[in-house]
């Protein structure tokens, strides 16, 4: 599959969403499907790796499990009471993959994938598979915080230069985290960064500020996206900061 042509940012992930995989325009439901396919289809795989598959049998049920959205019989139960987007998918998913058989015949509607995909997806797991002890439900959370986390970087950066403030996206980011990426030996300290922007240390302050109450701004927003009506963003957003401390 060809990642969706519209807007590059994150999509759809509201249960709007839900609405289009299930909806009769044929057309609207592939796009749908493209959308959850570009966006999580690392989590969901490295969710699967995690649970014991190896990696060829891992790819046949995501792809089965997408072929079975295409058909639009995935998602049937979907209910916006669930709550979060992401425990639904995880939750269709894992049933999917009880019921799965590699001697299941092939259906005729496909995803198109390209292999090069499923080969990424194996090396950044093969990477990351050392990298924590969690269980392959947490590991899932992660991922899509991750996801999640890099898309709300593109957003940001895109604000930024449609503002013409490039310049200052791209020199201050580091410090999005707090000192994370930047007070390390050898890397620029805000100081140093203040001369290279021409600007004073007061105001490499107040532009450091702005980009962060910026960022959490779109997290927000994004986290809000990923909930049914009357969810609390921040406290989703304190569960998958949570996920990467201790």
């Amino acid at each position: 599959m060809t990642p969706a042509s519209r807007d590059p940012r994150f999509p759809t992930t509201h249960w709007s969403l839900v609405v289009r995989l299930k909806s009769r325009d044929g057309a609207e439901a592939r796009r749908a499907v493209e959308e959850v396919f570009t966006t999580y289809r690392y989590p969901l795989y490295s969710y699967l790796r995690r649970s014991g598959l190896v990696h060829e049998d891992a790819e046949d049920v995501l792809q089965g499990f997408f072929e079975k959205m295409l058909r639009n019989d995935s998602l049937g139960d979907a209910d916006r009471e669930r709550g979060r987007l992401r425990t639904f998918l995880l939750t269709a998913l894992s049933r999917f993959k009880l019921n799965w058989h590699r001697s299941e015949q092939r259906r005729q509607q496909r995803v198109q994938t390209e292999s090069h995909l499923w080969d990424a997806d194996e090396a950044r797991w093969q990477q990351e598979r050392y990298a924590t002890d969690q269980s392959p439900e947490r590991d899932f959370d992660r991922q899509w915080a991750i996801e999640l986390i890099t898309t709300v970087r593109q957003q940001l950066r895109q604000r930024y230069e449609r503002r013409g403030r490039l310049a200052i996206h791209d020199a201050l980011s580091p410090f999005i985290g707090g000192s994370a990426g930047a007070a390390h030996p050898g890397n620029p300290t805000l100081g140093e960064k203040a001369i290279e922007l021409g600007i004073t240390d007061n105001a490499v302050r107040m532009a450091l500020h702005r980009l962060r109450s910026d960022f959490r701004d779109l997290l927000l927003k994004e986290v809000s996206r990923t909930l049914d009506e009357g969810g609390d963003a921040r406290e989703e957003l304190r569960h998958l900061i949570g996920l990467f401390e201790g």
